[in-house]
């Protein structure tokens, strides 16, 4: 049966679904959508008056396919500024921590600012529906990604720029805020810009850093992704984000790299 969303809810448990699932291992959930259900908690003990201005994951290892449970806090109170902190456990062990810089919603009168934004890419609606999927198992980039090619290739190693919309809500029953959609998304750059064949090297993002210069908007986001390896076991995926209303800001992850 294909999953009608990605978690769902079961008293103050979230019940994941295949389409969750990493295409490292069928065991184990892609980063994307416990990192969105952490900024849920977040942004719903913020408040309508609070925007959320950038947000910090960190993964704390492989998030197993099993009931999740999520709580916040916040580090540092404010009226104007604030800083809150999310949690992710799974049977009582913390597999996520999130981390996100809250802003009152307010609007400021700007002059002509000198540099330009990045050329948007081509709407997604203009490029052919891309099929494509890292296993033969149903996993979260098969199951619940509508995906249009921008340029390079998903199918062969390099920078690449891919549209990406999530096809199913975040949690079953309930509308997905635009940066939910993005926070699950955006952790999808190492996988766009692959630069070492999966079934050989261990390419994996030890976090997920999402920095918008604005608000996100809508349902589709655009990742212009490149990921930069090194021997020493390391490396670093860089993302230019855009949403239909243009460049929306950056993303990046921190890998770790080795051998199978």
């Amino acid at each position: 049966m294909v999953a009608a969303a990605l978690y769902e809810p079961a008293g103050d448990e979230y019940r994941p679904t295949k389409a969750t699932r990493s295409p490292w291992h069928p065991a184990a959930q892609h980063g994307g959508p416990p990192a969105a259900l952490a900024l849920r908690e977040i942004e719903a003990a913020a408040g309508p008056e609070m925007a959320v201005m950038r947000f910090d994951v960190h993964l704390f290892g492989e998030v197993p396919v099993v009931p999740l449970r999520v709580v916040s806090h916040v580090i540092r109170p404010g009226r104007k500024v604030a800083l809150h902190e999310a949690e992710v456990t799974a049977g009582g062990k913390v597999v996520v921590k999130a981390t996100a810089w809250v802003v009152r919603r307010t609007e400021v009168a700007l002059p002509e600012l000198p540099d330009a934004l990045p050329d948007p890419p081509p709407p997604p609606e203009s490029l052919p529906p891309l099929e494509f999927r890292f296993n033969d198992y149903e996993e979260f980039a098969g199951a619940a990604l509508d995906k249009r090619l921008i340029s390079g290739q998903l199918a062969g190693p390099g920078r690449a720029a891919v549209w990406l919309r999530l096809t199913l809500p975040l949690v079953a029953g309930e509308p997905t805020t635009p940066f939910q959609q993005l926070a699950a998304i955006a952790d999808s750059g190492n996988g766009v810009s692959w630069a070492l064949p999966i079934d050989r090297y261990l390419f994996i993002n030890t976090d997920l850093s999402i920095a918008p210069y604005r608000p996100p908007a809508g349902e589709w986001f655009a990742l212009d992704s490149v990921s930069h390896l090194h021997p020493s076991g390391r490396g670093t995926a860089y993302t230019d984000l855009f949403d239909r209303d243009g460049w929306l800001g950056r993303s990046s992850q921190s890998l770790y790299v080795s051998e199978r």
